[in-house]
């Protein structure tokens, strides 16, 4: 009898160790791995995009596909046993996110997010076991803006690859299989490392992990007709390549106003989201200026001459400060994003715009100073002739009646 109790307690604890070892392949980072809670029911996964854009800026048209390649590795926490073959790993189609211009960037935002379809839709596996895929992300799906060979926006595709764990089990009804867990791992190098990305979990089996982030950039001011419908497919006719992303103009006004006289202005840019850089070139005539993110410059103009920028990253935005002359009122008229504004400043007083959006659209920005009209107090030069009349005509009535008197 004792005999007969030790081997059947032999025979559990046999039992018992070859099922851990079994479940030892499925791996518990509490944070990275998704699991159903309730068995028999596929999880569904999807990838969350992220597109970087920056304000004044539309969202280019545009279909990223996610690309799933089967492929054959170790297999996680059972030493010396590999994942399924690729010769029977199930192929899962490519996976996409599409924008355009209706996905509108939310005001104090710099990305749009949006997700895929379910990764594993429509997806059947046959066998359980561990399947493993290659994920990466196809530089397709998006065309650049072009004119005369030359174009006026950009894509910065991510290059990040990951592995794809997926985990499949038996039915207990013995009636097919079912999802029950999957996650991501970096590659580096050409290798899986042992990081994990992390999902965003629900209590509906949908799970989403961020796994690739675009960057859209836009020269601003190439987009010459404001009321152009679609800034993201533009009519080629509203399309100029070599037109200026921002011109400041002096102009002056006034019958006494010296159209000689340098006026001094300091201007202060920020960045936009996208702008890697934050410098900005610009030119007065010859004269060469570099202005860079968050530092304020002084410059000068006089009548009819221009600060201009041939290109800035659409997003830029900067603050200009006239300083107050006697005598002119400085007021302003421009476009800000091919929005038309106007300000009116005060006589001999600093004059200030601030935080205007350099955009997609045009962007100029006029600033007229009127010199102050002066009633006149003495002879206007202009009524000599009718003076000199006048004094004629009395000299000779003088001398007239002179004569007379002596007569």
């Amino acid at each position: 009898m004792k005999k007969t109790f030790l081997k059947k307690l032999v025979t559990a604890s046999v039992a018992a160790l070859t099922a851990l070892s079994v479940f030892r392949g499925v791996p518990t980072f509490a944070d990275t791995v998704v699991n159903t809670p309730t068995a028999d029911t596929d999880i569904r996964v999807s990838i969350r995009k992220t597109l970087n854009i920056a304000e004044g800026v539309t969202t280019p048209n545009a279909t990223f596909s996610f690309q799933f390649k089967p492929k054959q590795v170790d297999a996680d926490g059972v030493p010396n046993a590999q994942t399924v073959p690729i010769v029977d790993v199930t192929n899962i189609p490519d996976r996409t996110v599409t924008y355009g211009k209706d996905d509108a960037l939310e005001a104090g935002k710099t990305n749009i997010q949006k997700e895929s379809d379910n990764i594993f839709k429509d997806i059947t596996y046959k066998y359980a076991g561990e399947y493993v895929y290659d994920v990466s992300e196809a530089k397709t799906g998006w065309t650049a803006i072009t004119k005369d060979n030359q174009t006026i926006d950009e894509m910065k595709f991510d290059e990040s690859k990951y592995e794809m764990h997926v985990f499949v089990k038996n039915k207990k009804n013995g009636q097919g299989t079912y999802i029950s867990t999957v996650y991501f791992k970096t590659v580096k190098n050409g290798s899986a490392t042992t990081e994990k990305k992390n999902s965003e979990t629900s209590k509906t089996f949908n799970f989403t992990f961020d796994l690739f982030t675009n960057t859209y950039r836009k020269n601003a001011g190439k987009i010459t007709d404001p009321n152009d419908p679609t800034p993201n497919n533009p009519n080629p006719d509203h399309v100029n390549p070599k037109a200026n992303s921002l011109v400041i103009k002096k102009l002056i006004s006034g019958d006494l106003a010296s159209k000689t006289k340098d006026f001094t202005f300091k201007i202060t840019f920020k960045k936009g989201s996208t702008d890697e850089t934050g410098i900005f070139r610009g030119k007065v005539g010859e004269k060469d200026f570099e202005f860079r993110d968050g530092e304020t410059k002084e410059f000068t103009l006089h009548h009819d001459q221009s600060l201009v920028f041939a290109t800035l990253p659409a997003g830029t935005r900067y603050s200009l400060v006239e300083s107050g002359t006697p005598g002119y009122t400085a007021s302003a008229s421009w476009q800000e994003n091919g929005a038309d504004k106007t300000q009116q400043g005060t006589q001999a007083t600093d004059f200030s715009l601030t935080n205007l959006l350099v955009g997609e659209k045009p962007n100029d920005n006029t600033i007229t100073n009127t010199y102050q009209d002066v009633t006149p107090t003495g002879l206007l030069i202009d009524n000599l002739p009718f003076i000199l009349m006048i004094g004629l005509g009395l000299a000779g009535f003088v001398v007239l009646s002179k004569k007379r008197r002596e007569a």
